[in-house]
Order: C-alpha cells, then sequence, then structure tokens
C-alpha cells in the first residue's frame, strides 16, 4: 500500500520548466541562466516525434532531467524557415539539436535524429554540460 502511494506522489511531481516553449523564450532563458538550448524539432503528424515527445521528453522533464536545459520544441509545418536553419537542411525528423555555448563563448552544436530513448539524452546533455564547462 504504501509503494502505491508513493508511486501516485511521485507521478505528481513535475519539473518547474516547462518543454513547449518557444525558440525565442528558451534561447533567451538559455543565455541568461547559462544553460545548453535543447531544440526539439517535430510535426504533429510525425508518429515518432509525437512517441518522442511523450515517452521520452515529457518523462525527463517530470523527473527533473532537462532542468539542466532548455528546452523548446519546433512545429516544422508552423515554422518551417526557423526549422530549415537549425536543421541545416536535414529533413529527418525528429531532431534533437542542443547548443552549448562553451567557456570561450563559442556555440557547440550537437544533434540526435529520429526517435530517441532516454540514454542518448541523457549523454548528450551531460557532454554539453561538461563543454560548457570546459
Amino acid at each position: 500500500m504504501v509503494t502505491l502511494l508513493l508511486a501516485v506522489v511521485l507521478s505528481g511531481v513535475t519539473s518547474e520548466h516547462p518543454i513547449q516553449q518557444k525558440y525565442a523564450t528558451a534561447y533567451q532563458e538559455s543565455l541568461r541562466e547559462n544553460k545548453p538550448l535543447m531544440v526539439v524539432v517535430g510535426a504533429p503528424w510525425c508518429p515518432a516525434c509525437n512517441v518522442l515527445k511523450n515517452s521520452t521528453i515529457k518523462p525527463m522533464a517530470q523527473t527533473g532531467e532537462l532542468d539542466d536545459v532548455c528546452v523548446a520544441v519546433i512545429d516544422k509545418d508552423q515554422d518551417p524557415e526557423l526549422v530549415e536553419q537549425l536543421t541545416r537542411g536535414e529533413k529527418m525528423l525528429p531532431q534533437i539539436i542542443l547548443f552549448t555555448k562553451t567557456g570561450s563563448g563559442q556555440w557547440n552544436r550537437s544533434r540526435l535524429m529520429g526517435f530517441q530513448p532516454k540514454q542518448p539524452i541523457r549523454s548528450l546533455i551531460q557532454k554539453a554540460i561538461m563543454d560548457r564547462q570546459g
């Protein structure tokens, strides 16, 4: 019974950081808080995009695993010019692009393409945090 109660309580714990931020908002937050910027590019008609958002990104946000990054979710159909710039013309969906401002002020760019489980995203974030410090 205690285990069930604990599971119910923990399922209600959510991160303070919304995952559906607009790109401009997440970018400004990234600069202000000195955090990497994680951009999730997808489309509502893309099954892999929906699974990525609902099975990977949303649970990671709820458990606080995305607290060290600012997250923007961009719809390819609503903002095609921005998506073209960010993806550098790569059409595959979904994409996770992580921008990290290094200690020297340069921006590093890393990318995961296609559906991703949690571990590759965790690794990408850990690398970005190390890059930011170095």
